[in-house]
C-alpha cells in the first residue's frame, strides 16, 4: 500500500506487487486516489492482482489521519486474513502500523529515504518514526545508507534489513529519436535531470551545475518532472541565459538514451529509481553523496559522486565530457553490467525471501 501512487517508490511497490502475484501469491495494493498517477493504477489493475482498491490518506498530517486510518482498516478488514502488509513511504507506513494491527499479519515497512535524512526535518519526526518502529517486523531499507540512518534513529538493527531497489530491463529510443522528441541538439553533451522539481531533488542547484560548465563543451540540461519548484527554476534558468530544457512530467524511461550523464543534487534519497533506469542504458551517473551512491555509482566506472556544491559537480561533467570515445565507452559498459544485479526479480526474490522468514 501508497500514500502517493506515482514516482519511483510508487514503481517500486508496482514491481514487487507484479513479481509476487507472478509467483502465485494472493496480492491486494491499496493506494490514495489523490496523488495516483494513471498509469501506475493501470498498470496495478492489468497485473493479475487479487484486488486493487482505492481508499483515502491525505499528504500532510492533520487530524483527518484518524478518519482515514479508521477508513483504512475498514479496507484491509475486508480483504480477509492478511499474511503480510507491506506499506511504502511515510504517510501509507505511519496508517498502516497504527490502523492496520491484526494478530499473526507481519508488518513491512519501506521508507524510501525517511525524512530526517534532510537534516531538516521538525523534531519529532525522529522520536516518532523510533516509536512507530516498535509496531514494525522489519523496516526495509533500499541502500546501506538508509539502514545505517534507520539505526541512528534508534530503531534496533534487527528490524532493519537491506532489498536494494530493482526494475526491469528495458529497451529506451534510440538517441536521435530520444532528442528529436525532447527537441535537443543532435550535437550537444546533454545532462539529464529526473525527478520532481521539489526541494528534495533541488533542482535549482542543477541549474547551477549548468551554469558552472565550460561554455565551450556545448552542454545542456534536460529536466524531465513537475513540481513546485519549477517556476522558480525556470525564472532562474532564464534570468542566468542557462542552456536549460523543462520537459514536464512525462515517461523519462525511453527518453534516457538522449543523455550522456544522469544529474543528482538531491539533499537526500534512498535508491533513486532514475539510476537504476540509466545504468540500464549505459548513462554514467554524477551525484552529490546520498542513498543508493554506494551501491551504484562507482567512482570512474559508472560515475562519479562528488561534494554537494554545484561547482564540484561542475567539474565533474566537464572531465567527463573530455573523456576518449575509448573511456566513455568502458563507463557504458560498466554501467550496464552494474544493472544487472539490479533486476524487478531479484529485488522481488529477496522481498519474498522477507516475507517468508516473518511466517516462520
Amino acid at each position: 500500500m501508497i500514500e502517493s501512487a506515482s514516482g519511483g517508490s510508487a514503481n517500486i511497490m508496482v514491481a514487487l506487487a507484479l513479481h509476487a502475484a507472478k509467483r502465485g501469491h494472493d496480492v491486494f495494493a491499496i493506494y490514495s486516489p489523490d496523488r495516483a498517477d494513471p498509469a501506475v493504477v493501470e498498470a496495478l489493475n492489468n497485473g493479475g492482482l487479487a484486488a486493487v482498491r482505492p481508499s483515502q490518506m491525505r499528504r500532510s498530517i492533520g487530524p483527518w489521519d484518524g478518519a482515514d486510518g479508521l477508513i483504512l482498516r475498514r479496507t484491509l478488514t475486508g480483504l480477509g486474513k492478511l499474511d503480510v502488509i507491506h506499506s511504502h513511504s511515510s504517510k501509507a507506513g505511519a496508517l498502516a502500523r497504527v490502523f492496520g494491527r491484526f494478530g499473526g499479519t507481519a508488518q513491512v515497512y519501506s521508507p524510501h529515504g525517511f525524512y530526517t535524512m534532510t537534516g531538516q526535518a521538525p523534531f519529532y519526526i525522529g522520536p516518532v518514526e523510533r516509536a512507530l518502529g516498535l509496531l514494525t517486523d522489519k523496516i526495509v531499507a533500499v541502500s546501506d545508507y538508509e539502514r545505517r540512518h534507520a539505526i541512528d534513529l534508534g530503531i534496533g538493527s534487527d528490524r532493519v534489513a537491506v532489498v536494494e531497489n530493482g526494475i526491469a530491463p528495458y529497451q529506451p529510443l534510440p538517441r536521435d529519436e530520444a532528442r528529436r522528441q525532447l527537441g535537443l541538439p543532435a550535437d550537444a553533451f546533454v545532462i539529464g535531470f529526473v525527478g520532481r522539481l521539489a526541494p528534495q531533488k533541488d533542482p535549482l542547484a542543477a541549474v547551477d551545475v549548468i551554469d558552472g560548465v565550460d561554455p565551450a563543451l556545448n552542454a545542456n540540461l534536460a529536466i524531465i518532472g513537475d513540481g513546485d519548484l519549477r517556476a522558480e527554476a525556470e525564472e532562474k534558468a532564464a534570468r542566468n541565459g542557462s542552456r536549460v530544457l523543462f520537459a514536464g512530467s512525462r515517461d523519462a524511461k525511453p527518453l534516457f538514451s538522449a543523455f550522456d550523464c544522469l544529474l543528482c543534487t538531491s539533499e537526500y534519497e534512498g535508491m533513486p529509481v532514475s539510476f537504476l533506469e540509466a545504468l540500464h542504458c549505459g548513462i554514467p551517473i554524477i551525484s552529490y553523496p546520498v542513498g543508493g551512491t554506494e551501491e551504484l555509482v562507482h567512482d570512474r566506472e559508472s560515475g562519479f559522486v562528488v561534494d554537494p556544491t554545484p561547482i564540484a559537480a561542475a567539474r565533474a561533467i566537464e572531465h567527463l565530457a573530455r573523456m576518449s570515445p575509448a573511456e566513455r565507452n568502458r563507463l557504458e559498459i560498466a554501467c550496464r553490467t552494474l544493472a544487472t544485479t539490479h533486476t524487478d526479480a531479484t529485488m522481488g526474490d529477496a522481498t519474498l525471501e522477507l516475507y517468508r522468514r516473518l511466517r516462520r
